[in-house]
């Protein structure tokens, strides 16, 4: 079965509010999670736990989707110089504009782009990895391509010696 691949800023302005709706849970339901310094080398994901994963209903199973999208958004970096959760936050959810984000967080425009990329970049990352993690494999695959700048038009140009004329 081929997964389905697609782009993080449409998954997050068009499928992240759909899926959320359908687990019928609101986005502040959850906190972030936690840091721990306990090293992990168990998944917690025993065989029981797998059983009832396997065993929802397909109301059980939106909420436990829904779910696992917002643990992936709420874990995203938030510390000073790398507001990527609040950036995240503040343009998808609260729908600020990205020049009000920018003065939120303290930003030129230039480095809120920056900060905005690193923060999509960040979030299809994390959202792969708990898409794995929790078993949601009906979920797609988050990329993130940069946009393709225009050509400069002034590498068209001909230089002309001042005395010729043009063709």
């Amino acid at each position: 079965m081929k997964e389905e691949t697609r782009d993080v800023n449409l998954f997050l302005k068009k499928d992240f509010w759909h899926y959320i709706n359908l687990g019928g849970i609101n986005y502040n339901q959850l906190s972030s999670p936690q840091l721990t310094f306990t090293p992990n080398t168990h998944s917690y994901t025993n065989g029981t736990e797998k059983r009832l994963i396997d065993d929802m209903s397909e109301a059980e199973r939106s909420t436990y989707v829904a779910t696992t999208i917002i643990i992936a958004f709420k874990d995203c970096t938030d510390i000073e110089g790398q507001r990527h959760k609040s950036i995240l936050e503040d343009y998808y959810i609260k729908e600020l504009t990205n020049q009000a984000i920018a003065i939120r967080v303290n930003l030129s425009d230039w480095k809120y782009k920056k900060a905005k990329r690193r923060a999509l970049k960040e979030f299809a990352e994390r959202f792969n990895f708990w898409r794995i993690k929790r078993n949601c494999l009906e979920l797609p695959v988050l990329t993130y391509a940069e946009a393709k700048r225009k050509p400069n038009n002034n590498n068209n140009m001909q230089i002309m010696h001042p005395l010729k004329r043009a063709p």
